[in-house]
């Protein structure tokens, strides 16, 4: 059985004038609110014309309102349960701005949908604006940090006449690149296929991608790809992302004697990895690149598909997993690669080349 409530409540009127509260009293019936204030004459509310702005479900005082702007807020939580019992057949067209938890998680949701857009997009403008104000000198200095902990000093190869046969590459790259940056080209000797690009123009080359490159132009390809991201400041950028003013100051500070502040960066840069716009912006820009240099075109790409399709298992995959969406890129870059090719000028034979890429021999 339904217990029968009270019909008559404590309530707090506003005219929607002033914010001045006047003390009343409700007394319901089938009709609506009759409402007394002292010093005013009485007023009934009929049903059809409220608004329910709050209905006490979260512990908030009941609040209903009019189209005039008038306002009647009942503390106690047992008139919203009164009003179904008095209220009769009008009842039904009381209407609630937001009522039970299916709005309250619509509303969490889109706050957080909001919030989650407003962040992304603040962190890459920022990193974006940071890259592009950064002095040459920091950048420099960021990329020796950088190269300097992801490829210590005891694991190059520095043979200086093995390194003057493969120099000839990077020489005609560079003289057309149009750029203020000096590259600086450290090869590792570990056997990743792997390559990256640092800040300021260091490029840092595995043995295990000269070893899988076939020819000297996919040599070059590679090569052309890597000195975009720095051209384009993609390097930059993307640790602009991922580490905080503090952290960007502590990384340049850091050497290779193994201290947790270089280990932990060295993680954390291993895992860096480029936006696909900027992966597509660098291809090309390195196929025009090589175009200028008088290089054939299609190192890139053939560079690329043979390692789509080997089984060479994660030495491969891990220039594949820095460079996302590959399969769409080498369809891209092909076609591009057919519109800008031109007479190419040999790089040295597969001889030299053989020879060249034995800067890395394995110890």
């Amino acid at each position: 059985m339904i217990r029968p409530l009270d019909s008559r409540f404590a309530a707090r009127y506003y005219d929607g004038q002033a914010s001045i509260r006047h003390p009343a009293t409700v007394d319901l019936d089938s009709e609506g609110l009759n409402i007394t204030i002292a010093g005013r004459d009485a007023m009934v509310w009929k049903y059809a014309g409220l608004r329910i702005a709050a209905d006490g479900s979260y512990g908030e005082p009941i609040r209903m309102e009019r189209l005039s702007g008038e306002s009647l807020i009942v503390e106690n939580t047992d008139f919203m349960e009164a009003m179904r019992q008095h209220g009769g057949a009008e009842r039904p067209a009381i209407q609630l701005d937001l009522r039970g938890w299916p709005a309250v998680l619509f509303c969490c949701i889109g706050i957080a949908v909001v919030a989650t857009v407003l962040y992304v997009w603040g962190v890459r403008f920022a990193a974006d604006q940071a890259a592009r104000f950064t002095p040459a000198f920091m950048e420099d200095r960021l990329g020796l940090a950088v190269s300097t902990i992801l490829a210590p000093e005891n694991t190059r190869c520095t043979d200086p006449a093995a390194r003057q046969r493969l120099q000839p590459i990077v020489d005609r790259l560079a003289s057309v690149a149009g750029t203020k940056y000096e590259f600086h080209v450290i090869y590792v000797n570990q056997g990743v296929v792997n390559a990256f690009a640092a800040p300021g123009g260091y490029v840092v080359v595995f043995r295990g991608l000269l070893d899988e490159a076939e020819t000297p132009e996919e040599f070059a390809g590679v090569l052309a790809h890597e000195m975009q991201h720095v051209i384009k400041r993609h390097s930059t950028r993307a640790i602009a992302r991922e580490f905080s003013g503090r952290a960007l100051l502590s990384l340049m500070a850091v050497d290779s004697s193994g201290t947790p502040a270089a280990i932990q960066a060295g993680a954390r840069l291993a895992n860096l990895s480029y936006q696909r716009a900027d992966e597509e912006e660098a291809d090309l820009a390195a196929v025009a690149l090589l175009a200028r240099a008088r290089i054939g075109t299609d190192g890139l790409t053939s560079f690329l598909r043979r390692l789509l399709a080997s089984s060479m298992g994660t030495a491969s995959l891990k220039y594949l997993s820095t460079h996302p969406a590959m399969n769409e890129r080498v369809e891209k870059l092909q076609e591009e690669a057919h519109k800008v090719a031109r007479p190419a000028d040999p790089l040295m034979t597969i001889e030299e080349w053989h020879r060249a890429r034995a800067i890395c021999a394995s110890k």
